[in-house]
């Protein structure tokens, strides 16, 4: 949590660092990066540009000439870019591991060859179906690619790839419940597809951490941030669909089934771990501050649905200030803690 650059902002606060020797601390810290620092960043933007600009190029020219391609033609484009891909991952990490000193420049090139492959292989598998009209539902194309590309995803040690699998299978499922909308705990395809990704992306969150303690090149916190955007957003609107719903039948005098009930106590599990974990385990800011959000709607959601109707103009009012207050408590609070992990 701690970076180079607060800490030496802390030691120049203290006067630790002589006016003189300045530029060499900033140069020693990494603050500032080094020429060849500049030359390995600006190697490794325009490899992945260049990567990702081919596999788009791939996509749209097949998109733009369907009707004047033939179906070989469309099918040998893409698996001779796919062929290509792998020959220079392999020579490409080959090289890297007889390289004397590593090259991170060489690494990423690898790593993006297996990426353009494993995207190929999904646009080979819907160019496959379109063609042939398989009339397999769509999930299983998802689910399929996710499938078939596992063994590239664990080689690749890339957390792009792995980003790109866990979002296919919640593509796959949720395509999955609007399919098979019968298919699950709940009586309705939204439900079960908003449970199933809360569950299976807070796996994949849990599985994340753990396996950040031990593999370096999972330490990158984007990914495991992105999980719990999702996380948090499939739990908090569970819990302002049942705020909503209570409300409804409350005035139907309708009862609500234990289904309806869950995300009570779902979510404030999730809150006290997501604050345990991220306050006292592995501090990240982000997290609580995602957390905090959470609370906030609801609470909003809560007092606008039952305040509203018996207060009318004035719930507006007590709404605008508990909104503001509850804003400016959670930034002094995280301001707060942010100051408590500097040294």
């Amino acid at each position: 949590m701690i970076s180079n650059r607060n800490q030496l902002l802390e030691l120049l606060e203290q006067q630790a660092i002589e006016e003189q020797h300045i530029d060499q601390a900033l140069l020693v810290s990494g603050v500032r990066p080094r020429p060849h620092n500049w030359l390995s960043f600006i190697s490794q933007l325009l490899a992945w540009c260049g990567g990702l600009a081919l596999l788009f190029a791939v996509v749209f020219f097949i998109a733009y000439n369907w009707q004047q391609m033939g179906k070989f033609a469309k099918f040998a484009l893409v698996e001779v870019i796919i062929i290509v891909s792998i020959l220079a991952y392999y020579r490409l990490a080959k090289r890297g591991k007889n390289a004397a000193n590593h090259d991170e420049v060489q690494s990423s090139l690898s790593k993006i060859s297996l990426l353009i492959a494993a995207v190929c292989f999904g646009v080979l598998l819907a160019l496959f179906g379109q063609t042939y009209q398989t009339g397999a539902d769509p999930w299983q194309l998802f689910f399929n690619w996710a499938l078939l590309i596992t063994l590239w995803v664990m080689l690749a040690r890339l957390n792009a790839l792995w980003m790109i699998w866990i979002g296919l299978l919640n593509i796959a499922m949720i395509l999955y419940y609007i399919n098979f909308s019968a298919v699950g705990l709940f009586f309705s395809a939204e439900l079960n597809a908003l449970w199933s990704l809360f569950a299976f992306n807070s796996l994949m969150l849990i599985v994340w951490e753990r396996a950040s303690q031990h593999y370096v090149w999972l330490a990158a916190r984007w990914a495991p941030r992105i999980l719990a955007v999702v996380c948090g957003v499939c739990i908090t609107w569970l819990m302002v669909w049942l705020i909503v719903d209570s409300s409804y039948f409350y005035r139907r005098n309708t009862p609500l089934s234990y289904q309806d009930w869950l995300p009570i106590v779902v979510w404030p599990v999730w809150c006290a771990l997501m604050y345990a974990t991220y306050r006292r385990v592995k501090a990240d800011l982000f997290m609580l501050a995602g957390t905090l959000l959470s609370v906030n709607v609801i609470v909003i959601s809560f007092l606008t649905t039952h305040l509203l109707d018996n207060l009318h103009e004035l719930g507006f009012l007590l709404l605008s200030m508990t909104t503001i207050g509850m804003a400016t408590g959670s930034a002094v609070w995280l301001r707060r803690v942010n100051k408590e992990w500097q040294p």
